[in-house]
């Protein structure tokens, strides 16, 4: 049996000595292989670790869904927790300009160091194109098809390439699959490429039905249009339970709940899912 223990969320849904930042840190257990999915922004994660009795240096790899500071945040102080090197997986996205414009005011939401600096620390990257599958039963979607027609680039994050402004493309989003003993389950950052477009994708890798999605959706900021289309979708697949959090955002939830009913749950820091 595989298992995904919430390092990091929004909220801890429980008292509990855990803590809660914005962000979104996952730990993998599957077929004796320990990986990291995020890292949150930083603060809450060798904590939550240590009370959660996970130690950094029985991890075998770091996988980011993506280059914002909330899932890259921690990157450091996992490196300097370690008393070896780790291996990184993303999409070399990740390290692409990542801003955010609120009413003309632009701030940088990428990671808080450089590729160099975070390999000085003892990270080690590979690069994920499309499909890879360093682990048994683990695949990594990256370079995520855009195949709806409603799941679109947030308005206010961009990128900058020669000086032109343009919405984020999110080349770097990157969902993991586990092919568990029980189901198949995807893990999401924050879905940027869209939760219904990362499914398809999952599910095209696996010529069959996703049954677990866990994660971010970032359909809590989404145009309202997007968000109606993207439940109607979930809704249809009758064997879907989504656990999410993060971007989801309590409105957004509650509406998951409404339409799934009990195949929803929230994340929340300490909740363990098997696969």
């Amino acid at each position: 049996m595989s298992r995904v223990t919430v390092v990091v969320d929004n909220l801890v849904n429980h008292v509990s000595p855990l803590f809660g930042e914005h962000g979104l840190s996952l730990w993998v257990e599957h077929q004796g292989h320990n990986i990291l999915y995020d890292t949150g922004m930083g603060r809450a994660l060798l904590p939550n670790l240590e009370s959660l009795g996970l130690d950094p240096n029985r991890l075998e790899a770091l996988v980011l869904s993506h280059g914002h500071y909330d899932h890259t945040g921690g990157l450091e102080a996992l490196l300097g927790a370690r008393k070896e090197a780790l291996p990184v997986y993303c999409h070399a996205g990740v390290f692409d300009p990542h801003l955010a414009d609120h009413q003309g005011q632009r701030r940088e939401v990428g990671p808080p160091l450089t590729q160099m600096a975070y390999e000085s620390l003892g990270a080690r990257f590979n690069f994920v194109e499309r499909w890879a599958d360093p682990w048994p039963g683990i695949t990594l979607l990256a370079d995520i098809p855009r195949q709806t027609d409603y799941e679109v680039p947030a308005p206010a994050l961009i990128t900058v390439r020669d000086g032109q402004v343009s919405p984020d493309p999110f080349t770097d989003d990157l969902a993991m699959l586990i092919q568990g003993t029980e189901r198949n389950a995807v893990l999401t950052g924050c879905a940027h490429s869209g939760v219904i477009n990362v499914l398809m994708d999952a599910e095209q890798k696996v010529d069959g039905p996703v049954d677990l999605l866990v994660g971010g959706t970032h359909l809590g900021p989404a145009p309202q249009a997007q968000q109606k289309a993207a439940l109607a979708e979930l809704a249809t697949r009758g064997t879907l339970e989504v656990a999410a959090g993060h971007c989801t955002g309590p409105i957004m939830a509650g509406r998951l709940h409404q339409a799934l009913g009990e195949r929803f749950s929230y994340l929340g820091v300490g909740t363990v899912l098997e696969v």
